[in-house]
């Protein structure tokens, strides 16, 4: 018998089939992997399971026990642990209080019991070899170490089922292989893992069974061992993947842009030209985000970014001086920075480009629907209204509103921090095709990215970053994946041992 069955499973939402008659089993011990296009259901699917949504028709069953539909805390007790891929952490707490939140140990008094609580996160941490400061604010912390702290709180918890959704999107290479060997381990005490990745080459990786939505049904469940991505991607949008063409070396003509960057390490300069793509590379912590939301107007102390253009300072001392001197920042953390989630499609579309939709100070709501709706249908998003709320969307419906928010304000340089984390593969194509439409008509564009596929992709020349410094400055044609991971990594390059 699977440990977990689900039988004729339907969702709606305003008369919107997100499933339709969906079956489904997995079996404990298996680490069994969702796949889908954004809009497919994956999401829906995994909430349905970790009680955070309930389903119009269907059943699920845990062995063969039907499972109580009680909310998230139901599921939790009934055996089901879920890190999803928008983080739910308190950022002015500590890592310990963060994952043992309502569960710490109490003293005789009914205080925590701080020791106990230190001491119970330091023998989780040091058994799944996930290297966090008990103490230190969450809030504090890396986008990828956060992530860790989801999934130290997930492991915390006693569970038969785990389900993972998007969890290497903002880990480095160390950490994922630290998640994967995690994901072994409990595979092998009988644990049942559901996995839900964009990243096709690591669901072929880690996954022992693969099932495969399109369009809110099943298309079908297949082992691993027997795919190829390719056999997948037909599999999710029906057809072939794009072919994307490899970007060639930057044309020949003057720098436009000059970037001056004060850190703490001293003075640097990047320069970029009008119609150039340029590609940041570089471990998690070589202080790329840091950099881009300097530009951006989000400065910190010890991380200053100035800029010209052909030769006349721009003001870039906040994001709103930013903005209006033409520069466009995606941010890598939608949830926290990018998206107003108790607002609709339209209204997060438009809200970075307002006075091109007001007169006389008031809002024009047809003219913001309009000019939201073409943007967005340029992203082909999926959506079954644009007056929905933005947080019903998929993370990668999600990213293409913040997205069509920075192609509004007619940016002359973008800057795209992660621009398609939690985004499938033929979305990923569209929205690679967007940068370089935008290159092509002027504008410089930045993609900081852990995807060394993606800079190749799209990038004319790629920067390697290593604590707040560029390290490595190369034209697309001559950056290897393998120089470029040395120098990111503070050791001597090939050139440089010769």
């Amino acid at each position: 018998m699977p440990l977990l069955e689900a039988h004729n499973l339907s969702k709606h939402y305003a008369g919107v089939a997100a499933l339709t008659e969906v079956d489904f089993s997995a079996d404990a011990g298996e680490i069994h992997a969702l796949v889908g296009a954004n809009g497919a259901g994956k999401s829906t699917l995994m909430t349905i399971i970790a009680g955070a949504n309930t389903p119009s028709e269907g059943t699920l069953s845990l062995d063969g026990v039907p499972l109580r539909h009680g909310g998230p805390a139901a599921a939790q007790a009934q055996g089901i642990a879920t890190v999803y891929q928008e983080f739910s952490l308190v950022p002015h707490l500590s890592v310990a209080r963060n994952i043992f939140l309502g569960r710490e140990p109490v003293t005789r008094l009914g205080l925590v019991d701080r020791a106990g609580l230190i001491a119970q996160t330091c023998a989780l941490l040091d058994r799944f070899a996930i290297t966090l400061d008990p103490m230190a604010e969450v809030g504090t912390l890396s986008v990828a170490q956060q992530q860790m702290v989801e999934i130290a709180r997930a492991l915390s918890q006693p569970a038969r089922i785990l389900i993972l959704d998007e969890p290497t999107a903002v880990l480095s290479l160390a950490e994922q292989e630290n998640l994967f060997r995690i994901m072994r381990r409990l595979r092998a005490d009988g644990m049942l893992v559901l996995y839900v990745s964009h990243y096709l080459n690591e669901v072929l990786e880690i996954a022992d069974r693969i099932t495969v939505l399109r369009d809110g049904r099943i298309v079908g469940t297949r082992k691993a061992k027997d795919l190829q991505i390719s056999d997948l991607v037909q599999m999710m949008i029906g057809r072939d993947a794009p072919v994307a063409p490899t970007a060639a070396d930057s044309p020949e003509r003057a720098a436009n842009f000059v970037i001056t960057y004060a850190t703490h390490a001293g003075q640097q300069e990047l320069t970029m030209q009008a119609g150039e793509i340029v590609g940041l590379a570089g471990l998690v912590g070589a202080g790329r985000t840091t950099f881009g939301r300097a530009i951006a107007g989000l400065h910190r102390p010890g991380a200053i970014a100035t800029l010209t253009h052909e030769g006349a300072l721009l003001n870039n001392s906040t994001p709103r001086q930013a903005m209006r001197a033409g520069i466009a920042y995606l941010t890598e953390d939608r949830k926290k920075d990018g998206l107003f989630a108790g607002l609709d499609i339209v209204a997060n579309a438009t809200a970075a480009a307002l006075p091109r939709t007001t007169r006389g100070g008031f809002r024009r709501p047809q003219v913001e629907r309009a000019q939201a709706e073409a943007v967005l249908k340029r992203l082909h998003l999926v959506a079954a209204r644009l007056g929905m709320p933005v947080a019903q969307l998929s993370g990668g419906n999600q990213q293409k509103v913040v997205l069509g928010r920075a192609l509004m304000t007619e940016p002359r340089l973008l800057i795209c921090d992660e621009p398609t984390r939690g985004v499938d593969i033929g979305a990923k194509a569209e929205l690679h095709q967007i940068i370089r439409d935008l290159a092509a008509n002027g504008a410089a564009v930045l993609i900081i990215s852990s995807e060394f596929e993606e800079l190749q992709a799209l990038a004319h020349r790629i920067v390697v970053m290593r604590d707040r410094c560029f390290v490595a400055d190369l034209p697309v044609g001559q950056a290897d994946q393998q120089e470029m991971l040395i120098a990111a990594s503070g050791g001597p390059t090939e050139k440089e041992t010769a």
